[in-house]
């Protein structure tokens, strides 16, 4: 069902049950009232014989000639009017009425059924008369029914006059809504422009303004995935440039020289291998995460990526662990994977006696927890560390060694800033760089606490 649709009906629906609510009091009232009404007109009328007969100075036992040119009664149908002495002798009457009831009716207002009607009827005695005045209650209801027609008339056309005006007033208000549509059915694949609709109602003004900010994250998004698939192809260009060198070489070559373009291609081979490993671990980590894979225990994870190394790298490795356990909304392998690039930049260009000095900081109040990876590598410049994180970027000792893909710390960033978290770089001091990730915790009460 459309909006339109909707609250036509909604609106129609409420306006009929409250007017009619109100039209049932109205007509609960107009008939008590008029009712009221009738019953006074009767009783008027009745002081008013009274008043004429004896203005006219006529006495109960005058003959009826007398009352006949006194008293002219005549009546419709549904009203009657009758006089009496108080002997019973009927002294004047209309044509039409029940008159053959009004012998012995009380004084006052009563109802009576005559003849299949009924009749609403007073009865007044003063001077020696009796005073008889009657008007049929269908006729009565026939009145208020006419009333409540010419009131209703109105309320009908009112009802459906104020239904069609606003259809057309929501019609008219949803107008920007069919422009919005058809600017984003005429919108191309690839165009990120912003939408504008003139004469905007402020209602419609937010979802412009989500909409525009969702495209300029689309616009943000297609740019990095364009640089991000020129750059894919520049990196995987280069070892597949090299590896079909060497191959040549080897089969225009013979002897050492065959083995040595092997063993370069081979070099060829694992370095592409190893950026297409890189750059599936960074769709990894863009993608969804699996709930399975949750870390409940921070500490034990960098201790099992660190437990990963040889016996002589580990040698080098130093872990401190501060704080109670807690754990990361941040999946396991996930947390792996960014420690153990850290990790790996920092021992790849470190001296080969230098200690990588790994700290985990757990505060269970916030909760929070920091990782950092402390090297003595060669250290960043100020340009290079407004660079660093950039997909496929190298540093001039990554470059000169033709080792690495320059996504290692792209991944660590995306991964850290996917959670909520972030990744910071800064030297150190006596020469390095201190890698500090910071995420978001999760309250995982254990048994034990790591020492420090």
């Amino acid at each position: 069902m459309s909006l339109r649709l909707r609250a036509v009906l909604i609106a129609g629906i409420s306006l009929l049950v409250l007017w009619s609510a109100a039209a049932g009091w109205m007509m609960r009232g107009v008939h008590s009232n008029l009712d009221r009404t009738l019953d006074g007109r009767l009783a008027m009328s009745a002081r008013m014989v009274s008043g004429l007969l004896e203005r006219a100075a006529l006495a109960p036992n005058s003959a009826a000639t007398d009352f006949t040119e006194a008293v002219r009664v005549s009546g419709k149908e549904g009203i009657a009017c009758e006089i009496r002495s108080l002997r019973g002798e009927i002294l004047a009457r209309t044509t039409t009425g029940p008159h053959s009831e009004f012998e012995s009716l009380p004084t006052g207002f009563s109802t009576r059924e005559v003849l299949g009607h009924q009749w609403r009827v007073y009865v007044l005695r003063a001077d020696g008369y009796q005073i008889t005045t009657a008007d049929r209650v269908d006729q009565r209801d026939m009145l208020i029914n006419e009333l409540l027609s010419v009131a209703g008339v109105p309320f009908v056309i009112a009802f459906l006059g104020g239904l069609a005006a606003l259809w057309i007033g929501i019609g008219r208000g949803l107008s920007p809504l069919k422009a919005l549509s058809q600017q984003l059915r005429d919108k191309h694949a690839d165009d990120t422009s912003p939408i504008a609709v003139n004469h905007s109602p402020s209602e419609l003004r937010p979802v412009l303004d989500a909409m525009n900010g969702l495209l300029r994250r689309l616009a943000r998004a297609l740019s990095s995935q364009r640089a991000f698939t020129d750059a894919a192809a520049h990196e995987l260009r280069t070892p597949l440039t090299v590896i079909d060198t060497h191959l040549q070489v080897a089969r225009i070559s013979e002897g050492d020289e065959v083995a040595s373009s092997l063993s370069s291609a081979e070099e060829g081979v694992k370095r592409l291998r190893r950026t297409l490993d890189q750059m599936m671990t960074l769709a990894r980590a863009e993608a969804p995460a699996d709930k399975a894979d949750g870390c409940t225990c921070v500490a034990d994870c960098v201790r099992g990526v660190l437990g990963q190394w040889n016996a002589d790298e580990g040698k080098r490795l130093s872990l401190t662990v501060n704080g109670e356990s807690i754990g990361t909304p941040v999946p396991r392998s996930m947390l792996e994977t960014a420690v153990r690039n850290l990790v790996d930049n920092a021992m790849r260009y470190s001296p080969q006696d230098a200690v990588i000095d790994v700290s985990v900081l757990l505060e269970q109040d916030a909760p929070r927890c920091l990782i950092t990876v402390s090297d003595r590598g060669p250290g960043l410049t100020t340009e290079q560390a407004a660079q660093i994180g950039q997909r496929f970027w190298r540093g001039d000792q990554g470059r000169n060694s033709k080792d690495g893909s320059g996504l290692g710390i792209s991944i660590v960033r995306a991964i850290a800033e996917r959670f909520g978290g972030s990744l910071e770089l800064r030297p150190r001091d006596g020469g390095g760089l201190i890698a500090e990730i910071s995420l978001p915790g999760t309250n995982a009460p254990r048994d034990s606490t790591f020492p420090g």
